[in-house]
């Protein structure tokens, strides 16, 4: 690899499934005839995220301080190396350490890929280890399908951020039900086909009380809303700086609700 920023890591687990389906045996209740049916079936196999990760110039130079981690999920599809450099490339830019993994393709098509929360919490925990991170400043930003990952994977790792920032992404009310105190800013295009959905998640987390500001870029469509928000240096500097979200003001080409 010819940046020296970015390097590859690899996280693998295993994951076991039992599937049982239930109907039942010849049984009389009132009435009725029951019959009983039990299907067993039980898989295991090894899941790797192979890494994608950007250490600051200056990491070496002093083996006493300690940075803050943004873990990057990227959208939909399998995207290729330099693809996946290029998006984080503002994030590289932060005095961070930045991880991207990549979601491995399911064998079932591109409707059954998702992210795994257990395995990118192993990855955040595995970067604890081999890197001087600051427990106190780790953040998660994601983008569509990734931006979903960065909504959801808090309520399930509810102690490893402090921060989190999602674009375009939409997240189910059960998942916000019992959310981290964490802070976090979404990020929608006006012209967004799903921008309802965003919205309606927005809402949802609101009622749920958690810390969520939301910011509509007019003009804005899907892809659009991705390139808009990783070049909002406000937005970049947020991640890795003590400021607090809601007296951010708004560049004219943006607008907050609260």
């Amino acid at each position: 690899m010819t940046d020296s920023r970015f390097r590859f890591g690899r996280s693998g687990t295993f994951a076991t499934a039992l599937f049982v389906l239930i109907c039942v045996g010849k049984v009389r209740a009132s009435e009725a005839e029951f019959r009983e049916l039990v299907v067993e079936r039980t898989f295991t196999e090894t899941s790797q995220y192979r890494c994608l990760i950007s250490v600051p110039d200056e990491y070496e130079a002093n083996d006493n301080r300690r940075w803050p981690l943004v873990m990057f999920l990227h959208g939909g599809g399998n995207p290729k190396l330099e693809s996946l450099k290029a998006s984080i490339r503002g994030l590289a830019s932060l005095p961070a350490i930045v991880v991207a993994p990549i979601c491995p393709p399911s064998k079932y098509g591109d409707r059954y890929t998702n992210w795994n929360w257990l395995q990118l919490g192993d990855v955040v925990r595995r970067m604890g280890k081999d890197y001087r991170i600051d427990e106190d400043r780790r953040s998660v930003i994601g983008f569509s399908h990734g931006g979903s990952g960065a909504w959801e994977l808090p309520s399930f790792e509810d102690k490893l951020f402090t921060k989190c920032v999602v674009i375009a992404g939409v997240c189910h009310p059960w998942s916000l039900r019992h959310y981290p105190k964490i802070k976090v800013w979404v990020f929608v295009g006006a012209k967004d086909y799903m921008r309802k959905e965003q919205q309606e998640t927005v809402t949802s987390a609101k009622r749920f009380k958690v810390d969520v500001v939301e910011t509509v870029w007019e003009g804005a469509d899907h892809s659009g809303i991705f390139k808009n928000a990783m070049s909002y240096q406000r937005m970049l500097d947020w991640l890795v700086k003590d400021e607090d979200l809601r007296v951010i003001r708004p560049d004219v080409s943006d607008s907050i609700a609260k």
